[in-house]
């Protein structure tokens, strides 16, 4: 009887499969945080990265201050610069934190919903005084 060679155990995964798996492994968390890390992430690494350059360029001070409307985007030296900055300051941001904030809050009011849609419709109807046909069941006549 011959003896066989150890098994060797596999070859451990590279740094491109593990970040992958981990991108991947996402839908398994709540909805919030899925929203949140896979749509959210993006757009705020693209706004720092955005933010950054501008602190670079026009200064850090002036960059904040025309970012939240203190100083006018026409006041600094790289005005087209300065022109989008405001642009992102005055209608990107809120949109995205009001977008976050309006989908947490529809998140917690559908988790403390105690009648479907469907429901609220149907008793709503009938208290006008409308004439609903009757609701058809599974079961056989």
């Amino acid at each position: 009887m011959a003896q066989q060679p150890p098994i060797s155990p596999p070859p451990k995964d590279t740094v491109a499969e593990r970040v992958r798996d981990s991108y991947r492994a996402l839908s398994e968390w709540n909805r919030p945080v899925y929203w949140l890390v896979k749509r959210g992430l993006p757009w705020t690494l693209a706004f720092a990265a955005f933010y950054v350059a501008c602190g670079l360029v026009l200064d850090w001070t002036v960059t904040y201050e025309v970012l939240v409307g203190i100083t006018s985007p026409a006041a600094t030296d790289h005005q087209a610069l300065a022109w989008v900055l405001s642009l992102v300051g005055w209608l990107i941001t809120p949109a995205f934190v009001g977008g976050v904030v309006g989908y947490l809050v529809n998140r917690q009011v559908d988790q403390r919903r105690q009648e479907s849609a469907e429901e609220v419709t149907r008793r709503m109807l009938e208290e006008a005084g409308v004439t609903l046909p009757p609701q058809v069941s599974g079961g056989a006549p």
